[in-house]
């Protein structure tokens, strides 16, 4: 089950909160890390006499449970800054003109809030959680991106429908206070209270007749009941599963010759065409187990390369040329030992490469005598988990430019 879980001391103060998609397995790679030296379980798991976990309905309340533990508890081993770079929060600016941002951290000092503890929620450990409950809050009650302006312009949201009207003064400052209100209990994780105090504006709207305020209410509560009865309704928690201990299991899980310590920065590759036309692949990039979509890149398969394993070949091979994008530490390929066998020759000696299969989920590669050695890991292993995430996540990049290279040639 999904849930949250503390590891405290003999006083019962937390140590240690965590999340995860599947709570047996997280504990099982916390003990895997201690025993085998790696990470900060070193220093939490000597220390912890109680264990205490909460199972939740999926990963969204996850995120927020989580976030709200630890910004009431502070536990002393959650880091706070992570390669140089502080944790996301979300936050409301001052009142009255309020914004909902996404900040770090070491940014909210200078933002100047009345309130903190009422404007400030988090901490989310990555930019895709974040974005992510900013996606959910948006599209269940909507709010204003330029509350109150002097010019009555309507803001982007406005035109999507996700907007009360606050930009061009169809809703007064204080019904928009009060429906910014509902954000924040959704924030707060107080889901019950906020269900509560949803149906009751419905009652009380009806009573008075105001039947296009309930039915936006109802919309409301429809929204915030599909997102917490969703099993898994984002990748968000098996995302936040790609630690330290993960990376560290994947040197275990492989034992590749050539990867020898725990990957960082992973580039998964993968095509996409309708019977060879529109040609196109894609650049997924997870650095330390998150997607890094600024580092995401298209690529037309230019001709005479018409079969996968060959324009796989290709866009690695012109990918390999941009020294300034970095130099991965794992390569993963969508496909099987023809795609590895084509690819394999052109990648660098000391860059680790594999391919995985969709079909059994099986993993390949060269061992140092080249002969070809495969891996069917357990449906349910955190490493095949992470894996998969990025070979979809370059599966969905890719499908997404052939559609669009699709529509730009027929309306051409």
């Amino acid at each position: 089950m999904p849930g949250i879980y503390i590891f405290e001391d003999k006083n019962k103060k937390p140590l240690y909160i965590g999340k995860s998609i599947n709570l047996k397995t997280r504990f099982k790679q916390h003990y895997e890390s201690f025993t085998g030296g790696s990470t900060k379980a070193l220093k939490f798991i000597p220390q912890t006499k109680f264990v205490y976990f909460k199972p939740v309905r999926n990963d969204i309340e996850a995120v927020i449970t989580e976030a709200n533990y630890i910004k009431s508890y502070q536990p002393r081993y959650n880091t706070i800054v992570k390669d140089n770079r502080s944790n996301l929060y979300i936050i409301f600016t001052n009142h009255p003109y309020t914004k909902i941002r996404i900040v770090h951290a070491t940014d909210i000092v200078n933002l100047n809030l009345d309130d903190i503890k009422k404007q400030v929620y988090g901490p989310f450990t990555s930019g895709a959680v974040s974005q992510g409950l900013y996606k959910q809050i948006r599209n269940i009650f909507g709010f204003c991106l330029s509350p109150f302006n002097n010019h009555q312009k309507a803001c982007f949201n406005y035109h999507l429908g996700h907007c009360p009207g606050a930009c061009n003064d169809e809703i007064s400052l204080e019904k928009y206070h009060r429906h910014l209100g509902r954000i924040k209990k959704f924030l707060s994780g107080q889901f019950v209270i906020l269900d509560k105090s949803l149906h009751q504006e419905i009652k009380t709207a009806i009573k008075k007749m105001e039947f296009e305020k309930a039915l936006l209410v109802k919309v409301q509560i429809e929204g915030l009941h599909h997102c917490l009865s969703t099993r898994n309704s984002s990748l968000l928690l098996k995302l936040s599963d790609a630690t330290d201990a993960l990376q560290f299991q994947m040197v275990k899980r492989l034992r590749h010759p050539k990867l020898r310590k725990p990957p960082i920065r992973i580039e998964c590759y993968d095509l996409a065409h309708l019977q060879g036309e529109n040609y196109v692949g894609s650049m997924a990039v997870f650095i330390k187990g998150s997607p890094s979509t600024s580092d995401y890149r298209h690529f037309h398969v230019r001709l005479p390369d018409r079969s996968d394993p060959f324009a796989m070949r290709q866009i690695v091979a012109r990918r390999l040329k941009h020294k300034e994008w970095g130099t991965p530490d794992l390569i993963i390929l969508d496909g099987g030992v023809p795609q590895l066998s084509i690819v394999s020759p052109i990648i660098s000696e000391n860059i680790p490469i594999i391919a995985l299969a969709k079909k059994r989920e099986t993993i390949y590669y060269f061992d140092e005598n080249h002969k070809t050695i495969s891996i069917s890991l357990p449906l349910e292993d955190p490493v095949l988990n992470l894996f998969r995430n990025i070979r979809d996540e370059a599966h969905r990049f890719a499908n997404s430019f052939h559609r669009t290279q699709r529509r730009n040639k027929l309306i051409s």
